[in-house]
């Protein structure tokens, strides 16, 4: 879906309109992120058509013909109020705010000055988000919005602190944008992510269906609605019981023991794995333990699946309530997958996220070291390319490579970069164009350099 950005208008005092209405100014589309790694496109939100001068006092347009007609000398300020107005058509928006900025110092009174200061800031920041320079948009919106509060304003600021990973400033203004009737398709998609990182079904639900009825048509929305109404119904009389950190959901009285036993080794696991990706989140992550027959038709898992994560920690109740050391790894293994998806928004390659939560479940398996090997000695070892976009199209001794060398690979940059490092390529792959640009920016080397290292440690350590 591509949709026309439509500027804000800027007016001389004459109240002849700068014909400033921007030529097509789409912007790229973003991954759409479900509760689990998703796909598709949605776009920032497009900017209204305000005529500026309908806000003007009219004295101000009647005084300034006659004084034109007249050759009467421009006041110092309207002669750059029209020279902004000018270069504002041509694009340079710097220039013509430090114009507008000046007529607003020279006449203060004039309300003519002060919207097209805030037109020409809204279409500056609005330019930003269509570059994808969202950093440099916030502080275009934030002062715009100083000179009035308006709803188009709100849903860019939202956008672009959401696009710097400042969610819940994002929500914040995405929520204001909403009351005041401002909000587009983009504002609830935007605000239904939001909500699924935070681990609120509830809202998320709500925000994603009027979404729909905006007229987003987001690849994988569909299929996230189907899902969450599929919980919602599922899980309609289930009850709750809290820890520290975690919420469980469960079926009946009779299974509360089990859920009990789960809050142990989910808070073991806040602590283990939290120590391992120095992530310790405040907001309490939500887990729902099924009948088994349940957990399969919830989620499609097989019958030997243990868990899964896709926003919230499902898992099947059978055997829970020994609390082995099997329920142990299983628990550590999804709570990291929850931390790895969170951190990164969905956007870890798969060989990041499988490893880092083999590496979380902290168990030797002398499997991995003799298929590994075996790969080195036949030359068959897989490319990180081969491993970013999951394992399902292998055959079983593909895969058991696949998850060998995810499991390796993440531990060899756990151990050279360290636990506060790998978070913080986790946060850079949030926003990063790519694995690269995230290399790049949390760790200062490429992803080629590390595969590279990477291998030759590899074959180093099973040679």
């Amino acid at each position: 879906m591509r949709r026309r950005l439509a500027w804000l208008v800027l007016v001389g005092a004459a109240g002849v309109a700068g014909g400033w209405i921007g030529g097509r100014a789409t912007v790229p589309g973003t991954p759409w992120p479900s509760a689990a790694p998703g796909q598709g496109d949605a776009e920032p939100p497009a900017v209204p058509a305000v005529v500026a001068d309908e806000d003007a006092p009219d004295g101000d347009a009647r005084a300034a013909s006659a004084e034109s007609a007249d050759d009467v000398p421009l006041p110092e300020a309207e002669r750059r109020n029209r020279e902004a107005v000018a270069l504002a058509d041509a694009g340079d928006f710097d220039r013509a705010t430090d114009l507008l900025r000046d007529a607003r110092r020279l006449a203060p009174e004039n309300e003519l000055y002060r919207t097209n200061l805030q037109a020409v800031l809204v279409n500056a920041a609005y330019a930003k988000l269509r570059d994808e320079r969202f950093r440099e948009a916030i502080p275009r919106f934030t002062e715009a919005l100083a000179l009035g509060d308006r709803g188009e304003i709100r849903r860019g600021l939202g956008y672009a602190y959401y696009r710097t990973n400042e969610p819940e400033q994002a929500r914040a203004n995405l929520e204001r944008a909403v009351t005041q009737g401002a909000a587009d398709a983009e504002t609830y998609l935007t605000l239904g992510r939001i909500h699924l990182d935070r681990h609120d079904q509830t809202k998320a639900l709500a925000m994603l269906k009027e979404a729909v009825v905006a007229g987003a048509d987001s690849p994988g929305l569909a299929d996230t609605i189907a899902r969450l109404e599929r919980d919602a119904a599922t899980e309609v009389d289930y009850h709750s019981l809290g820890s520290s950190h975690f919420v469980i959901k469960i079926e009946g009285r009779t299974a509360t023991e089990a859920a009990r036993t789960v809050l142990n080794a989910l808070e073991d696991a806040y602590r283990r794995v939290g120590a391992r990706f120095a992530y310790y989140p405040l907001e309490r992550l939500e887990v729902v333990l099924y009948p088994d027959e349940t957990f399969r038709e919830v989620t499609g898992s097989p019958h030997w699946s243990g868990g899964i994560y896709d926003g919230r920690i499902k898992m099947p109740i059978g055997g829970l309530a020994r609390g082995n050391e099997r329920l142990a790894r299983t628990v550590r293994h999804e709570y990291a997958h929850a931390a790895i998806v969170t951190l990164s928004k969905g956007k870890a390659p798969v060989w990041l996220n499988e490893g880092l939560a083999q590496v979380a479940e902290e168990t030797d398996d002398v499997g991995r070291t003799n298929r590994l090997r075996i790969a080195v000695a036949a030359g068959s070892l897989l490319t990180l390319g081969d491993l970013e976009n999951g394992f399902t199209r292998f055959d079983r001794d593909q895969a058991s490579l696949a998850y060998a060398q995810a499991y390796f690979a993440a531990k060899y940059l756990l151990d050279r970069k360290g636990a506060y490092n790998v978070r913080r390529l986790l946060e850079a792959m949030a926003t990063a164009d790519g694995s690269d640009a995230a290399f790049h920016r949390a760790l200062g080397m490429s992803y080629a350099d590390f595969e590279r290292h990477l291998r030759a440690a590899l074959e180093r350590a099973v040679g």
